[in-house]
């Protein structure tokens, strides 16, 4: 059995690690060949997940820089302008379009490709990665967006618990600051100044400076607390993406090297 290839593209390495976090845990959770394979390796490589799926940018990298694949697929001669299906591009529509294709044009292109990008208010952008989605005829089963709103540092705020009582004072004081508890409205957070009292980042590093790092708890939050506090900033919608669609792939993926199907 080989593993199947993931393409990730993110805006930053950080944010590229947030969603393999998640994507491996969920994979772990519910496919049970998964887990029992990291049981086995666990102590004998460093990433025990390896021979279930690998993670994979374009010529040879880990991960697409998001914001570069503009440029990357122009120098290649790839087709990223033009309309879609004679509609007129939404914002970002091209540079998903960009990636979509360098991600198309690899040898051994991936089985399925995820592409975060942080919204920062602006709905345009998911109407842009849609377009792109639908422009071409793509040779992956699956194509996934994670589409924080307002930025994925939302995400580990939504997924922030209180473990003592120090913490969960320091909520209740962010609570009566901002007249909203951010765990429970991650989306009411703003990604424009962390001068900003409402600023995602600025929030996260209040709520994490005690404790264990916003890291730590991402990796063991449980996944249903990601669905419910994580309705409105898109956390939701990608957490059933990756169960509906992108873990069914590995399964049958493990069906077809066995023979199954």
């Amino acid at each position: 059995m080989s593993a199947l290839g993931i393409g990730i593209a993110a805006e930053s390495v950080g944010d590229t690690r947030i969603i393999q976090k998640l994507v491996d845990r969920m994979l772990i959770d519910r496919i049970a060949w998964v887990k029992e394979t990291v049981e086995a390796c666990q102590g004998s490589m460093t990433d025990p997940l390896s021979p279930c799926r690998s993670w994979q940018g374009v010529e040879g990298f880990g991960w697409l820089d998001l914001h570069g694949a503009w440029k990357r697929a122009r120098e290649r001669g790839l087709r990223i302008y033009g309309s879609f299906e004679g509609e007129r591009a939404e914002e970002d529509a091209q540079m998903h379009r960009a990636a979509l294709l360098l991600f198309a044009e690899e040898v051994e292109p991936p089985v399925a490709v995820v592409i975060a990008r942080d919204m920062d208010g602006r709905a345009e952008r998911a109407e842009g990665f849609a377009q792109a989605v639908a422009a071409g005829s793509w040779p992956f089963d699956v194509v996934l967006g994670a589409l924080p709103e307002p930025e994925i540092e939302a995400w580990l705020v939504a997924a922030w618990v209180p473990e003592d009582d120090s913490e969960r004072q320091r909520l209740d004081a962010l609570r009566r600051e901002l007249h909203f508890d951010p765990c429970v409205q991650p989306e009411r957070l703003t990604s424009k100044s962390e001068a900003d009292r409402k600023d995602a980042k600025r929030v996260l590093a209040v709520l994490t400076t005690t404790g264990r790092d916003a890291d730590a708890r991402w990796a063991d939050v449980l996944v249903e607390r990601l669905e419910a506090s994580g309705a409105a900033c898109g956390l939701a919608r990608f957490v059933r993406e990756v169960r509906e669609h992108l873990v069914p792939l590995v399964e049958r993926g493990e069906a077809s090297a066995s023979g199954q199907w």
